[in-house]
């Protein structure tokens, strides 16, 4: 990793630190995952060498199950010497980059396994590209040291795996619907059949695949090995032995550990998602005296590499101070935090997170990605949607957004983006959690400046015009910012519509609702402006494809996801807003009909439908819509907008 500089991962980055350090000892965990991802990519394109890689990686793993924390860097020779040339960034698998499973846990799963057999067989361990491939090669090097014959692969749905007369065990992340390994187990051939391996956040996860008949071996969380770090001796211990505290004096001891909040992964806190990585609430003893805190888990090994960066680098009074760094945890501070930001800040906040955003892009520059490398997939999905299925214009259209998002960085999200969270704290500080108090993303999703920025008009409610003029005064000169921040307020609606919440409480259906809401409405925004910068791409006015849709009649397949606005029906004309005598109707038979079925949220002049209720009844809130339609003074003031909106003012 440069000085000052977040690399983006990729494989060229990989393969070259190992070149560099071709027989040289190197930490056994960063050797094993690093050779580990280049073996996957040769999987994942057919390069010839994936053997090779095999091997290689399979002897890390051996070692470091036998406990060995230094290994011999491997001759690079024997590595494909296209992945020094390979710009595509590393897969990280959400089980080792995000969710808290650990290379230790993978030996366990096999301990696991072996326990409930007296005798084995021939056993062929297949891992299930992404994740489940860096778990499997660890569960075999295991079996092996137990004397069991085993071989090790991987494998995607579709892909045919080489059998012959072994058991088949699939290793793969916490599954979250199962689907993708009952289609694997189904299609295995031979007469062994196959069995499933994984970590899970509740045995229920696996309840689809055993009523299949599949034989499931499972290491619940709570033994997993960053649950059991963040119990109260444990904790201590290992603060004790590899914490590095950033303040200079005496490292602070454990004290205890919060009540109700002692380990999220046990006893869930409020606003955490089951499938976020364990953390806990500290109390830490110094000699200036209590001070509360949060040890929120990290990858210990390469993927976290820029959370670690991130967390000692950034210096600025709007994050949590970061006290500490560990392998696996980073201790901050704890937040007292109030309400979220509401539709109208108070002044002067939103100029307050601008400066944040800009500072932490000069404290956290990322490094320039090689200009050739492949095209991020959420910019074809958005040049898609604007310009039609013609691939010269797609093509086209996606060259000239990521020509837009380089105006402050290269790296772009894909598939995966943390929102952002900002707070106002009891002595009315702007706080910000989603990057540097939650446990840390993808870097190349989450240090991208001007992703941070567009984000803001929606945690903050205001146009991408206020953003742009505001950015335009701190960075002056020729450069006109609405429409790079409209290409980036689509890249993360993009990514984001897709992670909101599915299950709430009511403070959070309220929270889920406006995000989705104000989401949507500046995705239509700013596709319209978008389009307009891509119009001389796809042959003009004549030939431009149908413009965007800003609300819809008919809600989509969810409830609440916002989504690309195109392809949508078109709500018909509400006409003028309503009276002031039929504003007090709608707000009355809306009350009669939401009653124990949907929130109703007041957002400006529109008032939104937050579902209370699980996912399993959304089709019946869909349909119930029909009859609220009925009881409005006009059906018109029912649109859809992320969620369904009712128009309490004339809404443009």
């Amino acid at each position: 990793m440069t000085s000052g500089a977040i690399r983006p991962l990729t494989v060229a980055h990989l393969a070259r630190s190992l070149e560099a350090r071709a027989g040289q000892p190197m930490e056994a965990l960063r050797c094993y995952e690093s050779l580990a991802a280049l073996w996957i990519r040769c999987c994942d394109t057919g390069t010839l060498g994936a053997r090779v890689l095999r091997d290689m990686t399979f002897r890390a793993a051996r070692r470091l199950a036998a406990g060995e924390d230094t290994l011999i860097a491997p001759e690079f020779d024997r590595i494909p010497d296209r992945l020094t040339r390979d710009a595509s960034l590393v897969r990280l698998p959400a089980s080792l980059a995000v969710q808290g499973v650990e290379w230790q846990d993978a030996l366990a799963l096999a301990e696991a396994w072996l326990g409930a057999r007296q005798d084995a067989g021939l056993v062929l361990v297949a891992g299930v590209r992404t994740g489940g491939a860096y778990l499997a090669l660890l569960v075999a090097a295991r079996l092996e040291a137990a004397g069991v014959d085993v071989r090790v692969t991987s494998v995607r749905p579709g892909e045919n795996l080489d059998v012959r007369d072994r058991r088949v065990l699939l290793v793969d992340d916490p599954p979250l619907t199962g689907r993708t390994l009952l289609s694997l187990a189904r299609d295995i051939p031979g007469p062994a059949g196959g069995e499933v391996l994984v970590p899970v956040y509740d045995t229920a996860d696996v309840q689809g695949l055993r009523q299949e008949g599949i034989t499931v071996t499972v290491l619940p969380r709570e033994r997993w090995q960053s649950t059991r770090r963040l119990q109260p001796d444990a904790l201590s211990a290992y603060l004790d032995a590899h914490a590095d505290w950033q303040d200079a004096g005496p490292a602070p001891a454990v004290d205890g550990l919060v009540p109700g909040r002692e380990n999220s992964a046990l006893t869930p806190w409020p606003g955490v998602r089951r499938r976020s990585p364990a953390r806990a609430a500290v109390r830490l003893a110094t000699a200036a005296g209590i001070r509360h805190a949060v040890a929120g888990w990290v990858p210990p090994g390469i993927f976290g590499d820029a959370a670690r960066a991130a967390a000692t680098a950034v210096r600025s009074p709007v994050v949590p101070a970061t006290l500490a760094v560990a392998p696996a945890l980073v201790i901050s501070e704890d937040l007292a935090l109030t309400a979220p930001l509401g539709p109208q800040p108070p002044p002067g906040k939103l100029e307050e997170a601008m400066d944040y955003v800009l500072s932490r892009a000069r404290q956290l520059p990322v490094e320039s990605a090689v200009p050739s490398g492949p095209m991020p997939a959420v910019l074809q999905t958005v040049a898609q949607a604007l310009t039609g299925t013609d691939d010269t214009a797609v093509a086209a259209g996606a060259a000239r957004l990521l020509q837009l998002l380089s105006a402050l960085a290269p790296a772009l999200p894909d598939n995966r983006c943390e929102a952002e969270k900002w707070f106002l704290d009891d002595a009315g500080h702007l706080r910000k959690t989603g990057h540097l108090a939650h446990t840390y993303r993808r870097d190349n999703e989450l240090l991208t400046p001007l992703l941070d920025l567009a984000a803001l008009s929606v945690a903050f409610g205001s146009s991408l015009e206020t953003v742009a003029d505001r950015l335009a005064r701190r960075l002056p000169g020729s450069r006109t910012w609405y429409a790079p921040l409209a290409v980036a307020l689509l890249c993360y609606g993009t990514a984001r519509g897709a992670q909101l919440p599915r299950t709430y409480n009511p403070q959070r259906a309220a929270e889920t609702a406006v995000e989705a809401y104000r989401l949507q409405r500046g995705m239509s925004q700013a596709a319209e402006a978008v389009q307009r910068v891509l119009s001389d791409l796809v042959g003009g006015s004549e030939t431009a494809v149908p413009g965007v849709v800003h609300r819809w009649q008919e809600p989509p397949g969810a409830l609440v996801q916002p989504r690309l606005p195109f392809g949508g029906t078109a709500a018909r004309p509400s006409g003028p807003g309503p009276t002031g005598e039929e504003t007090q109707m709608a707000l009355k038979a809306v009350a009669r009909w939401a009653e124990g079925r949907i929130q109703p949220v007041r957002e400006g002049d529109v008032l939104l439908f937050a579902p209370l209720r699980a996912p399993s009844a959304w089709a019946e809130d869909r349909a119930a819509l029909e009859d609220l339609a009925r009881l409005l003074p006009r059906p018109g003031l029912l649109a859809w907008c992320g969620v369904p909106v009712v128009a309490l003012d004339e809404v443009s």
